[in-house]
């Protein structure tokens, strides 16, 4: 005795496309959530090379890099720094500063040819900037100053080995 099951397997792919567009829909959304303003996304800088072939897709797929709320969540070092409209990569921390000029460069080639392409693209930044900077943390200063009882004594600075590695080489 056979029965014909082909509405059985009609209704589970039916409910299974239906299921995956959602998810699709829900990743798409996390992402441009991810991405919205005030976020950036800090990247390898051994990515740049990437840039000049890769799709934007198959770019952000290999390399996710992790989502920072702002440039104060970064860690201490130069960034390359790639902001247009709603992306904002920050591709390091790279210890040297002629290492970030050289990136600098190749990443400044990568987005000349893209722009030659696509005249469209305008009102971009490309720079090279040390990260976190002192605006940054001054703001960062400033706001926990403002967050301590008005009676107790300033807190001392912070010292650490990158303090005395500026001190010592007059970065």
């Amino acid at each position: 005795m056979t029965m014909n099951l082909n509405w059985v397997n009609k209704i589970g792919g039916n409910r299974m496309l239906i299921s995956l567009c959602a998810l699709l829909l829900c990743l798409r959304a996390s992402s441009l959530f991810a991405q919205g303003e005030g976020g950036l996304r800090a990247i390898s800088e051994t990515a740049i090379p990437y840039a000049s072939f890769l799709s934007k897709a198959s770019f952000d797929q290999r390399f996710p890099g992790e989502l920072k709320a702002g440039p104060a969540e970064l860690d201490t070092g130069w960034y390359v720094i790639y902001e247009h409209a709603q992306l904002s990569y920050y591709f390091g921390p790279i210890l040297l500063q002629s290492t970030g000029e050289d990136y600098l460069a190749q990443l400044t080639k990568t987005v000349e040819a893209a722009v030659l392409q696509r005249p469209t693209i305008i009102d971009y930044r490309l720079e090279l900037s040390y990260e976190p900077s002192q605006t940054t943390q001054s703001a960062e200063a400033e706001a926990s100053e403002n967050s301590r009882p008005s009676g107790s004594p300033p807190l001392p600075p912070s010292s650490s080995i990158w303090t005395l590695l500026r001190s010592v080489f007059g970065f």
